[in-house]
């Protein structure tokens, strides 16, 4: 579909069940999540109904904090390596690849021309490498001055889903994920978050995440197909994504 210009990228996600032999306990998981995964969002949503959303998510949607708004487009990944020197040329293969890189400009292309659109002068800064516990990522703040009269929501509405987690065009994506995908995704990839009443606000994506109940759960992970991409490579990328999650249930 790709090669035949139906779209230019698409996020597909999958799902890993578990239970457990004993019921989860939610405050030993976000201690967990915390240890591991320190640079991240660690959040938990429970709906009331013995269901709790919990994750560590790299990629904040959007932080709001005195007029001034500043989003991230977090797209193209590697692993970590075993040592410093390992690392270090992971981290520059992953700069250098035309894949990963392409990928992240959809991305990047995306959230500004949202922007854009919503009357915004949006400012890219410079690419940088975001280094989690077992996964690095391409990683692109954008920054912006906000106009009075926009509300945060309306920019949630604008930048969600961003390509990071559907893929470009957004419409036809959208309706590929729920064609290809065999679960509904509800939480996964949402935007969480929340605004006072200055309309400061942080809202992350809420990736890198799992469904909780009792002593059930549901893991999900992703990863971005583009034009050179390696089916192989991107399903060592959603294992690889599905282990961090492991670790910290286990």
């Amino acid at each position: 579909s790709i090669k035949e210009n139906k779209f230019q990228k698409l996020v597909l996600a999958d799902f890993l069940d578990l239970k457990n032999s004993v019921r989860f306990s939610i405050p030993h998981c976000l201690d967990n999540l915390r240890s591991h995964y320190p640079d991240c969002y660690v959040f938990a949503i429970n709906n009331g109904k013995n269901h709790c959303f919990i994750g560590a998510s790299p990629e904040r949607l959007l932080s709001i904090k005195n007029s001034k708004l500043i989003t991230d487009a977090l797209a193209g990944s590697s692993p970590r390596g075993k040592n410093k020197y390992e690392d270090s040329n992971l981290a520059q293969k992953l700069l250098k690849s035309s894949k990963e890189r392409y990928e992240h400009q959809i991305v990047i292309k995306s959230i500004f021309e949202s922007l854009l659109g919503i009357g915004l002068n949006p400012k890219v800064l410079p690419l940088k490498i975001l280094k989690l516990s077992n996964i690095q990522h391409l990683w692109t703040p954008i920054y912006s001055k906000l106009k009075p009269n926009i509300h945060p929501i309306d920019i949630v509405a604008t930048l969600h889903p961003t390509p990071a987690v559907s893929g470009f065009p957004t419409a036809i994506t959208c309706r590929k994920i729920e064609y290809y995908e065999q679960f509904i995704r509800g939480l996964y990839a949402a935007p969480l978050g929340w605004i006072d009443s200055n309309e400061n606000s942080e809202f992350i994506v809420g990736i890198r995440s799992a469904l909780i109940s009792d002593n059930n759960a549901r893991l999900y992970a992703g990863a971005g197909i583009v034009k050179e991409s390696c089916s192989e490579q991107e399903l060592a990328e959603i294992q690889l994504k599905f282990e961090g999650l492991l670790k910290t249930l286990s």
